[in-house]
């Protein structure tokens, strides 16, 4: 775990001693995670701060003012978190303070001693990038699961977004040990039939599968069993229609990773793709809502402009 942490901290942070480091947590692991934290930066003699905080009730919800002030004031923030502050005011407020921000929504102690961050995030950059700009030549996506996943998707004029787990430009914002290439498809385009069969941010991993039914981009019916009544409670509970509406594609891209119930382990798996629901804005896309939840499912078979392109852990560019 203290390899691990270090390993976020130098390389994936790249985290100078001057700076000002903050890891943002909450009273599920943050105890454990800030101890392992704080001998990491000790080890590496850098100034790093912890915060715990009560968990978020759903992913993107904002955290108290106090701590949004401390991200504002710091040069590196780290949010291992329970639920992802992606897509919070208070994290695009950070980053435009010029904060370097790691998400690492769902993390665990076990987590930082996890395979999915022994990879080379470096040596990994070319294959994330080169999936992300075939994301944004492209104008159509199909995907397909033999469990019944069937789905079309309009990315036209979209630029997709390369999550290489290494943040080094102030401003920016990346996911560890995340490794994956995402679009946000045009709003009211995805059609089809979603088969759930991996894990999602609000349940972890699934013992049964979800089935989302999609329409005009946004979702008209969930069902399956006591995960799928947990996705469609927390997705009324927000009460904003666009909360039901598609707001990302991506595939996983770290060949390390193994699915786990962290989200930001669990999406990142080669071999799996997933579609999240709510706000896009900080990946290019137009539906703003309060709320993110990643989808994630085995096996997919990707189409782009009707040519195969990922299959499996495959690609063919």
């Amino acid at each position: 775990m203290i390899t691990g942490a270090r390993k976020l901290l130098s390389e994936c942070a790249q985290t100078r001693r001057h700076e000002k480091i903050l890891v943002i947590s909450d009273t599920n692991y943050g105890y454990e995670l800030s101890e392992i934290m704080m001998r990491a930066a000790s080890q590496l003699n850098i100034n790093l701060t912890a915060i715990i905080m009560k968990p978020r009730l759903f992913p993107g919800e904002e955290p108290p003012a106090s701590v949004v002030a401390a991200m504002k004031l710091s040069n590196v923030v780290i949010c291992a978190t329970t639920m992802t502050m992606f897509y919070t005011k208070a994290r695009i407020a950070a980053c435009r303070a010029g904060a370097r921000l790691i998400s690492m929504a769902g993390a665990t102690p076990s987590l930082l001693a996890s395979n999915a961050m022994l990879v080379n995030f470096k040596e990994q950059q070319k294959l994330v990038k080169k999936v992300a700009a075939n994301l944004t030549r492209a104008s159509s996506v199909h995907v397909t699961t033999k469990q019944g996943t069937d789905l079309m998707l309009n990315i036209s004029n979209r630029n997709g977004c390369a999550i290489t787990g290494i943040c080094a430009k102030p401003g920016e914002a990346q996911g560890v040990p995340d490794l994956e290439a995402c679009i946000a498809p045009i709003e009211s385009s995805t059609m089809g039939k979603l088969i759930v069969d991996a894990s999602t941010s609000v349940t972890g991993l699934l013992r049964s599968p979800i089935i989302l039914e999609i329409q005009d981009g946004t979702v008209v019916r969930i069902t399956g069993g006591a995960a799928a009544n947990r996705l469609r409670a927390i997705l009324r509970r927000v009460q904003d229609r666009n909360a039901w509406k598609v707001a990302e594609f991506g595939v996983g891209l770290n060949p390390l990773a193994r699915l786990c119930g962290s989200i930001i382990e669990d999406e990142a798996v080669l071999g799996t793709a997933h579609l999240a629901l709510g706000d896009n804005k900080p990946l290019g896309g137009n539906n703003k809502a309060p709320i993110h939840i990643d989808l994630v499912f085995k096996q997919p078979r990707v189409e782009l402009d009707g040519a195969l392109f990922m299959q499996g852990r495959r690609f063919i560019f």
